[in-house]
């Protein structure tokens, strides 16, 4: 718009300069020329080519110089294409000197060297509001992988410690046990009384029973981990306002990184759906397969907040390295419905 104002004001003055030296010259067909040249030069993307224009200009100013009063138009674009290498055209002006004609020129040059200015510093702002953009969605991202970490952090501490009380139930109540099934061992042995030997075979059989029945309980709660359908569960019946099938085909024998990287896919595809969709139904299946996992999470929802195709959001991005970290791949696309399929490979 800018540049339209300015080559407006500066045609209009050379019109207004070639009536002032002869208000009966029929000025059209110069005024009609120097708009179409001055127009290509605008639509010609190479520069080479619009130089050759200029001089197709140049030799029309020669050969009749009442072209040289809308000089200043072409200067305009001269400039910007050959700085101030455009001064050599100038002394042009001179074959048919008006001051005024002079005065225009040396104004276009002025006002094409501000456009040039002005047009630099508009990239280099394009430049630094896209770094900040991108320095904002790496420290979008990198704030997003802290908060993970931590929770696996967190959770991590809390089985360790759960871990440890474990190992010392099991030292302790597990060695006391043994160490009363030995004695009551020891009693029947020495004991004349069948029914003392009796009772004290009830005796030991119990508490043999209630050692094995500990021994299970710590072994249960040495190697939990994580339970990831119960968990994605609990997140399924979060979301009231929204119809969710869970189909789960998964053993239970995952490491705790695997499970709760699937459990982090399965949050971001559902806060997606709520914050950006208008989703009524959602359907989440997770399946193990011989050689992989394949996680699909798909939603009725007629839009999303932009082209998935081409613009990815953190939460894809976050996707996406879950799957490389496993040597896997991700799909997502929208149709009739947002739908994203992970596959993580087993190994």
């Amino acid at each position: 718009m800018r540049k339209f104002i300015e080559k407006l004001f500066i045609s209009l003055a050379c019109l207004y300069n070639i009536y002032r030296v002869d208000s009966a010259i029929d000025f059209v067909l110069y005024f009609l020329v120097s708009i179409i040249i001055s127009l290509a030069v605008d639509l010609i993307s190479e520069r080479k080519y619009r130089i050759v224009v200029y001089f197709v200009f140049m030799a029309l100013c020669l050969y009749n110089d009442l072209f040289i009063f809308y000089l200043p138009l072409i200067l305009y674009n001269m400039y910007i294409d050959l700085n101030t290498y455009t001064v050599l055209i100038l002394p042009i002006i001179f074959t048919r000197f008006a001051i005024n004609n002079l005065a225009l020129s040396i104004i276009s040059i002025y006002l094409a060297a501000m456009a040039k200015k002005y047009n630099m510093l508009l990239e280099e702002n394009k430049i630094v509001r896209d770094e900040l953009k991108e320095d904002t969605l790496t420290l979008e991202k990198y704030n997003r992988q802290l908060r993970i970490d931590r929770e696996k952090n967190i959770h991590i501490a809390i089985l360790t410690e759960r871990n440890r009380i474990a190992r010392q139930l099991h030292d302790s109540i597990g060695h006391a046990i043994s160490s009363s099934i030995l004695q009551v061992e020891a009693l029947k042995i020495v004991s004349n009384d069948e029914n003392f030997v009796e009772e004290f075979t009830i005796l030991q059989n119990t508490l043999s029973s209630g050692m094995d029945d500990i021994r299970r309980s710590i072994h249960n709660l040495y190697n939990e981990s994580l339970d990831l359908e119960r968990e994605v569960e609990r997140l399924c019946s979060g979301m009231p306002s929204i119809e969710v099938r869970l189909l789960y085909r998964i053993d239970h024998n995952l490491s705790y990184d695997l499970k709760f990287d699937i459990l982090s896919v399965v949050k971001e595809a559902m806060t997606n759906c709520v914050k950006h969709s208008n989703a009524t139904r959602l359907k989440i299946s997770l399946i193990e397969h011989p050689k992989f996992y394949s996680i699909v999470i798909e939603d009725n929802g007629s839009k999303v907040p932009h082209d998935p195709m081409t613009t990815r959001g953190i939460g894809l991005s976050s996707m996406s390295e879950i799957a490389r970290k496993y040597n896997g791949f991700l799909n997502y696309k929208f149709d009739n419905g947002f739908k994203v399929h992970l596959t993580l490979m087993k190994g």
